[in-house]
């Protein structure tokens, strides 16, 4: 642990660290949460086989691909 101030425990003559100094962690982890939560919900929202998906505030009506067993194609390599 470093001292920044000289009279770091009389707290008198040095400027006290501001809110988002001291709270700079807790702001990281919380917009971090809320990218990963996004994240988790679009990703849901891509291979989900509904057509009409609606949740909290985002309403998605979309497409979905149909795929047929003759639309595949199955191939396998093997290495020696």
């Amino acid at each position: 642990m470093s001292i920044e101030c000289p009279i770091e425990c009389a707290k008198i003559g040095c400027e006290q660290a501001d809110w988002l100094e001291k709270h700079n962690a807790f702001i990281l982890t919380l917009v971090g949460g809320i990218g990963a939560g996004l994240g988790v919900l679009l990703s849901y929202f891509l291979k989900s086989r509904c057509s009409h998906i609606k949740m909290c505030c985002i309403d998605c009506d979309r497409e979905v691909v149909n795929l047929q067993p003759a639309d595949t194609e199955v191939t396998s390599t093997t290495s020696v």
